[in-house]
């Protein structure tokens, strides 16, 4: 590194993701409510730790609910790190109950006593009677007595890649969890009367390893480290499929569905909240999605017999969603009591809910329709007929993407807007299914949720554009009651991103994105651009607000007011094919993993805005982009090598059929091979553009990345070498999908690069 370069890269100290989320606090108040919904409580963050405070619903009325330093007094009694159990610690109650890791005490203000130890064990999954957990041993479920210990195998069938309650190995995140010490509880949702469970047992038997190696074991030693994965790629022949059953936890009767099994995409239907249970444990209902994710279908199943029946269907020619966001809970929700679905559809090109018979699988009505769509449903009251949910593009908004709070009765009327203000409305939700059963093994309370139960309350953070974000206690009809806190940091501390709108390079649908402009002087053509992309098509890339809550979109947008103090103007966009508005925008991604995100729309976007800034430089543009932000960031240099002329592509899937297959598949279609020996998806391969590049390109990954093997970046570096042609290529130790775009030393390696390779002359900017 330069001593021109040390000099920006202390400029930049300050403002870097990790820096500044030292200095920012409370962008979102996470509620936790009490049963009868009369108040609240969560943890307020602090410079010196949190203090969990209390909030009145009827008057918002708000009051610590203990001295922080008496308690922690109080918990230096049961651990070492009494800083650390603070965090961890929930309120059960106004009057002193408290819980440590599902432990119950009393607080008397001075001292915590305990009244009930933890009912479960680390791998435990508690029924919701806290009486029995089901446990994994070899491969096979097993029931344990809490109150005896007494312990009952229910399967003996588990063998090797053929195991019961497992998680698939293609999760994404299986080696990034096992070296954490994370070992997941079976994967199986209890009945309401915790007398049986919903399980599968995963078939791998014949998917194809995937083998990774581990240079530097965590354990130390010289000797690398294999780690073996069963992942299907795109167009292998044999999948993970899920034999779903259920089991009688007393007779321990196993009951399987006798439709035979269903597929697994990157985790099991219960695994994405895709399984209800009947409230008399007679049924069973999970959705079933055919390979493509053209299909998806209701089922219920007798859990007597395993007899099933198909209540209702939706296809699609491209693709189905159940929710338009990648891993989010499906907008569906069973109303057993009344025989009838909340169902999520686009059939009318946007996405929006209805109601079904499920007898017969019948519309019964439309609950929502505009131009607009349903984000996340956040609760449902079947007593009062109402559903209260997250809509996008609704109302005054700065973009098309941000979210309002709304409501609708399921007998039919117009849909209630509850926060009409300006702005993203940003709600915590509530998982249910498995996802639920995991937390609350790990709770003794209730888990987070933005809507009171009963109904009559919710919190909202409403975070507009240009400044921090606000959390609010409000009532049902959307009325304040009060604010319950301010997100909080230095307003020089940022650089805050201005909205633009531009045409796609069709000249006429129009596009929305964002700009950080370095501040200071601007001379014409004085200020280099990066571009920052994921074109998804999953998930937008730019962010709803200034100040975002979520970890990750935090990072981002730190990091681009990072890039923006070093005088980098910084560009995100959404082009054509990415979700959150109509059915037909969304499908334009479809069949084109080979185009990712309509790079022609970014290049014509970087030419606008060249126009409408003189002091931007069109001879100075870069692209950098993550995973699937990788293959378009290599795409767009190798391709459109006029207009970016720098490049940043870490762990990109360079090549689709080297990935598990549901996420290529869906956006892609079927793997079809012609008979030249090429396929449908040859032209989506980087390494075929490798001869065409111009400018400057690095590569970068971490070596144990189970979500995009390390192999997709080093065929790209294989192509770059037999063609001739220089490039960086930053491998890290240890890294995976996760901490190698967020470690400190690959972020200051790509800025150093960025700013060699978009200087004037010298590095400096």
């Amino acid at each position: 590194m330069t001593e021109e370069f040390d000099t920006l890269w202390r400029r930049a100290q300050p403002f870097l993701p990790w820096n500044l989320a030292q200095r920012t606090r409370n962008l979102r108040v996470t509620p936790t409510w009490f049963a009868d919904g009369s108040a609240f409580w969560y943890a307020r963050e602090t410079a010196v730790g949190p203090e969990h405070v209390i909030v009145e619903a009827e008057t918002g009325n708000a009051a610590l609910a203990f001295d922080r330093d008496a308690m922690r007094a109080a918990l230096a009694a049961l651990d070492t790190d009494p800083d650390a159990a603070l965090a961890r610690l929930e309120i059960l109650d106004r009057e002193g109950g408290m819980a440590l890791d599902g432990a119950a005490y009393a607080f008397d203000g001075v001292r915590l006593r305990l009244m009930r130890a933890s009912q479960g064990e680390p791998l435990d999954l508690l029924s919701p009677d806290g009486r029995h957990a089901l446990f994994l041993r070899d491969g096979d479920l097993w029931l344990r007595a809490v109150a005896s210990g007494a312990k009952t195998r229910l399967t003996d069938t588990g063998a090797p890649h053929f195991e019961w309650a497992k998680s698939p190995d293609q999760s994404l995140e299986t080696i990034r969890l096992r070296r954490q010490g994370i070992a997941l509880p079976p994967v199986a949702l209890w009945s309401p009367d915790s007398r049986k469970i919903l399980t599968h047992q995963l078939d791998e038997r014949r998917v194809k390893s995937l083998p990774l190696v581990q240079n530097l074991p965590d354990g130390g030693g010289l000797r690398p480290v294999l780690h073996d994965l069963r992942v299907a790629f795109t167009g292998d022949a044999e999948l993970p499929m899920a034999h779903l059953a259920v089991i009688d936890i007393a007779s321990g009767q196993v009951t399987p569905h006798a439709g035979g099994p269903v597929h697994v995409s990157e985790t099991s239907p219960l695994e994405k909240a895709e399984g209800w249970w009947s409230a008399a444990g007679d049924k069973v209902w999970f959705l079933d999605h055919d390979r493509y994710e053209t299909r998806v279908s209701l089922i219920e199943m007798d859990t007597t017999t395993g007899a099933s029946r198909e209540v209702i269907r939706e296809t699609e020619t491209a693709f189905v969603d159940v929710n338009m966001e990648f891993g989010r809970r499906p907008n569906i929700r069973i109303l057993d009591g009344s025989g009838e679905a909340i169902w999520f559809s686009q059939r009318d090109g946007w996405a929006h809910l209805y109601l079904i018979d499920l007898a017969d699988g019948a519309v019964k009505r439309q609950l929502t329709q505009g131009e607009w769509v349903v984000r996340d449903i956040l609760a449902v009251d079947p007593e009062a007929r109402r559903v209260v949910f997250l809509a996008g593009g609704m109302g005054p908004c700065d973009t098309p993407y941000q979210r309002k709070v709304c409501a609708v009765s399921l007998d039919g009327g117009e849909v209630e807007i509850l926060t009409p203000e300006r702005g993203d409305h940003d709600a915590v939700m509530r998982d249910l299914g498995w996802a639920d059963a995991r937390a609350v093994a790990d709770r003794a309370g209730p888990l987070p949720a933005a809507v009171a139960p009963g109904g009559r309350h919710f919190v909202v953070t409403r975070a507009p554009i240009d400044g921090l974000p606000v959390s609010e206690l409000r009532r049902a009809d959307g009325t304040l009651v009060a604010r319950v806190e301010c997100g909080s940091c230095a307003q020089d501390d940022v650089i805050l991103p201005e909205p633009f709108e531009t045409r796609a390079a069709d000249g006429e649908t129009m596009l929305h994105g964002m700009i950080w402009m370095p501040e200071g002087a601007r001379e014409v053509r004085s200020i280099p651009i990066l571009e920052m992309i994921y074109p998804g098509p999953q998930c937008i890339e730019q962010p709803l607000s200034a100040w975002p809550a979520d970890p990750s979109e935090f990072f981002k947008t730190a990091l681009a007011g990072a890039f923006a103090r070093i005088g980098i103007a910084v560009v995100i966009l959404d082009a054509r094919g990415t979700p959150f508005r109509s059915k037909a925008f969304h499908d334009l991604c479809h069949r084109r993993l080979h185009d990712p995100g309509y790079l022609e729309d970014h290049a014509s976007a970087i030419a606008e805005l060249c126009d409408r800034h003189p002091a931007l430089d069109p001879g100075r543009v870069a692209i950098m982009g993550h995973s699937a932000g990788g293959h378009a960031a290599a795409r767009a240099i190798l391709a459109h090598g006029d207009v970016w002329q720098t490049a940043i592509a870490t762990a990109g899937s360079h090549d689709p059929r080297l990935y598990n297959h549901a996420w290529p598949e869906k956006w892609n279609g079927p793997l079809i091979r012609d008979d030249a020996g090429g396929d449908s998806y040859a032209a989506a391969d980087n390494s075929r553009l490798a001869a065409g590049l111009r400018g400057a390109l690095m590569l970068g990954h971490g070596d144990l990345d189970d979500n995009v093997h390390p192999a997709q970046t080093q065929r790209l570096a294989c192509a770059l070498i037999e063609a001739g042609h220089d490039f960086d290529l930053l491998m890290t130790p240890n890294d995976d999908h996760y901490s190698f775009p967020r470690a400190p030393y690959v972020v200051r390696r790509e800025m150093a690069f960025l700013v060699r390779h978009l200087s004037k002359s010298g590095p400096a900017i």
